[in-house]
């Protein structure tokens, strides 16, 4: 008998082998595990009767849990995954992985795709698989930034988003935040970003990573670097939980302080796309997420089990 933090590996690392074609060497620093950790787990998989023909997660995603997340928020889809014992890399790594197959079962032919970032959005481009030819093409929602981080690097993203589906791609050559308003528009008006941003009320589907805004660890937070201090004690005063693409939420969806100089697609605009992919999960997640699903900007949800449970509870507290 395994314990079940012990299968839950086994599960996620069986299925970046078999279905992902990761090498156990890829896997291991993926995963921060020794090389014959990854073995071992491999060879316990098989073993438990867990790899066969297809991967078999003996944790699967609750279908009720799911259905009444659908029914709470007039979501089209929900796709859970489990996430008991696993750490926030690992997390990120189980949903990024829900997510990529659900893009490879839904995307088709000729669609346009928009992607924000994100960590969780990062994992899910790197585990798409390259066997499906469904010729989408991808633009990015938001402006680029200065960091090294790669997955705030959307241009980065959108890449590798197409190259998946051998769609075609354009990029956004702009900063994502941008203080003075005179430039901004400026940059807006011109020809390259102007064909980016117009295409943003056409889109068939928006792929989108939903942050978090801890305001008690401000030094840790990523929007430090990139917002004014007299901003984000304005954010703080207005009660904002999260952010979809620098755009600025409160626990019950209504936007807050649109002036933020971001150059990124709005609110209101990605509530028009009929279908919004939302991948994020974790509990330090659940505010945000909670504000963006009340605020009807998600449409499906990608996250893992133990969020979505909290989700619910949140919700009936009408915090």
């Amino acid at each position: 008998m395994f314990a079940k933090e012990e299968l839950t590996l086994m599960v996620l690392v069986a299925r970046l082998y078999h279905e992902n074609s990761l090498t156990q060497e890829d896997i291991a620093n993926r995963m921060n595990l020794s090389r014959q950790k990854i073995s071992r787990l491999l060879i316990a998989a098989r073993k438990a009767g867990i790899v066969k023909t297809i991967v078999l997660d003996p944790n699967p995603g609750d279908t009720f849990l799911a259905e009444e997340l659908m029914s709470r928020f007039s979501l089209q889809d929900v796709v859970l995954t489990s996430g008991e014992y696993l750490d926030s890399t690992h997390l990120r790594e189980g949903i990024g992985l829900a997510a990529a197959e659900y893009l490879q079962k839904c995307l088709k032919d000729d669609q346009l795709v928009g992607i924000g970032w994100g960590r969780t959005l990062f994992e899910t481009v790197n585990l798409l698989r390259s066997d499906r030819k469904n010729f989408i093409d991808v633009i990015p929602l938001i402006g680029g930034l200065g960091d090294i981080s790669p997955f705030f690097q959307v241009n980065e993203l959108t890449r590798r988003l197409s190259d998946a589906f051998a769609g075609t791609y354009r990029n956004l050559y702009v900063p994502a935040f941008i203080e003075d308003s005179n430039v901004r528009e400026n940059l807006l008006q011109s020809q390259e970003v102007r064909q980016v941003v117009d295409l943003w009320t056409k889109l068939d589907v928006a792929i989108v990573g939903v942050g978090h805004v801890e305001f008690q660890q401000v030094s840790s937070m990523f929007f430090v670097n990139h917002i004014t201090p007299k901003k984000l004690t304005l954010l703080q005063e207005m009660g904002t939980v999260g952010d979809i693409c620098g755009r600025f939420f409160n626990a019950q969806g209504k936007e807050v302080n649109p002036e933020m100089g971001v150059v990124g697609i709005g609110l209101e605009t990605l509530k028009n796309i009929p279908n919004v992919i939302a991948v994020a999960g974790g509990m330090e997640k659940v505010s945000a997420l909670l504000g963006a699903l009340r605020g009807g900007y998600v449409k499906i949800l990608i996250t893992d089990t133990i969020s979505a449970q909290a989700l619910l509870i949140e919700d009936k507290k009408g915090g």
